[in-house]
């Protein structure tokens, strides 16, 4: 299998569908290191900075890890979650998203332990402080899979871990709109309030907010 070329628009996502298929046909076996992002950048003709991108979405999903001044390891053949990226529509991933994350918010409330409030409140503060894009996503995504920790149901807090893996390009693009971290950081505080106090309808009636917001963010919401 040869690497192909690809054009600047999507170029990330064409870029981690390509080496995803490298590493499941066997091309980067399992322990391989791959080549570095400039190798990568040049054979895919695009820059590095795509290069980064499309390797974070790999890491997310399991298929590889990268190490500090060692490079990025193919860690796995397959991918961590059923769901596949590209094969399912923005509302249609909003839906699970809301069928999900609102009921989890609202049994966070209603079970969160002390040990779960401060997981939560170090990452909001975490959240609010990153600047770094690929960082603040990371920082996102374990706020909401803590969040599903906190129902003391491990199934919420798997599903919402995969469907994390899912949206790891959504999220990365909705970091670039501007405006939008520091309202994502307001949404998450309310989100935290309301299951610190072990409200649980209005933790709900907060996700409920913050997903309106992002469907808003990607302007795919219903009018």
């Amino acid at each position: 299998m040869t690497i192909r070329p690809v054009e600047q628009r999507r170029a990330s996502e064409v870029v981690r569908s390509q080496l995803i298929d490298l590493i499941e046909s066997g091309e980067y076996a399992l322990n391989d290191r791959l080549p570095s992002e400039a190798e990568l950048a040049q054979s895919f003709s695009v820059s590095r900075s795509v290069i980064r991108e499309a390797l974070h979405s790999l890491n997310a999903l399991g298929l590889t890890k990268s190490y500090a001044g060692k490079g990025t390891f193919v860690a796995s053949r397959q991918l961590s979650s059923k769901l596949l990226i590209g094969r399912y529509l923005p509302s249609q991933l909003s839906e699970v998203r809301r069928a999900l994350e609102v009921p989890s918010a609202r049994l966070a409330a209603e079970r969160r332990t002390e040990g779960d409030l401060q997981t939560l409140e170090e990452l909001v503060q975490r959240f609010g402080a990153t600047t770094d894009a690929a960082k603040r996503v990371q920082v996102d995504a374990d706020f909401h899979i803590s969040i599903a920790g906190a129902t003391n149901n491990p199934l919420f807090q798997r599903l919402i871990a995969d469907l994390r893996a899912v949206l790891q390009e959504q999220a990365l693009r909705l970091t670039t709109i501007k405006g939008r971290p520091g309202q994502a950081h307001k949404e998450h505080m309310a989100i935290y309030a309301a299951i610190a106090a072990g409200d649980g309808m209005a933790a709900a009636r907060a996700m409920e907010a913050h997903l309106d917001a992002v469907e808003e963010g990607l302007g795919h919401r219903e009018s």
